[in-house]
């Protein structure tokens, strides 16, 4: 009886046992399913963010690639002038420079150049032939357009003219400055001239020089004009260099659009 009991008592801890190794096993599968079950989500979420970073970057170079010049760069355009001045003291003959910082809005686009000379002088002596201080009067940088119309007109008598024309007491073209010019980029350190290149290559004397392509300087960065009086100017005035163009509106890096 004791053996019989015994037995009894040892089938029903086994059972206990299997039962309870059969709940272990079922709480495995639900916890191995559950695991498996947040992996396929984990993976299913990965593979979105992969799929969507993917599309940024087929995007970011679809937009590179359509950017060959400064026309595929996006942006709104609005016109746009910056002015450089330089004052210059009268018997300057020392070059001379000053700059524009172009505003934080966007780079500027340069597609034309006027200079433009302001007489800044009030002394009447220093304009021996007019007699008077034609103060804030605006001059051209050169006077070869007056020497060309007026030359071409008497080739005979070229010699004769030069000497008529800048006679201090006589001619009236002592008075037009002629000046030389070169220009920088600030931040680059890059100049768009070799040397300094005479005003009259401007187009100074009329309409403006639109340049062979559009130049740009970047946002925040400074474009610099250097200025030498390659005549002795009898008196004191400010050049006013004009550029003219367009600016894009945005945090637009021309150079790193381009790919420089």
């Amino acid at each position: 009886m004791d053996s019989q009991e015994k037995l009894s008592q040892m089938l029903r801890e086994a059972n206990l046992q299997i039962m309870q190794l059969q709940q272990q096993v079922t709480s495995l599968h639900s916890e191995v399913s559950a695991q498996k079950s947040r992996s396929l989500k984990e993976e299913e979420v990965s593979r979105l963010k992969m799929g969507e970073f993917q599309q940024k970057i087929n995007s970011l170079d679809k937009w590179n690639l359509t950017i060959r010049d400064l026309d595929d760069i996006p942006g709104i355009r609005t016109p746009r002038w910056y002015e450089v001045d330089i004052d210059l003291a009268a018997n300057a003959t020392q070059t001379t420079f000053n700059s524009a910082e172009i505003s934080p809005d966007g780079p500027f686009i340069i597609t034309q150049i006027q200079p433009y000379f302001e007489i800044t002088d009030t002394d009447p002596d220093n304009f021996p032939v007019s007699a008077v201080a034609p103060t804030g009067r605006i001059l051209p940088c050169s006077a070869y357009p007056f020497l060309l119309s007026q030359l071409g007109s008497d080739v005979g008598g070229a010699a004769s003219d030069l000497a008529t024309f800048f006679n201090a007491a006589s001619g009236s073209y002592t008075e037009i400055p002629e000046l030389s010019f070169q220009f920088e980029i600030a931040g680059s350190g890059r100049f768009w001239t070799n040397r300094a290149i005479p005003a009259a290559a401007l187009y100074g004397e009329s309409n403006p020089l639109y340049t062979g392509i559009a130049g740009w300087v970047e946002r925040t960065d400074r474009i610099v004009v250097h200025v030498t009086p390659t005549a002795t100017l009898p008196y004191a005035g400010r050049v006013r260099m004009v550029f003219h163009g367009y600016q894009i509106l945005g945090h637009v890096n021309i150079g790193e659009a381009l790919g420089y």
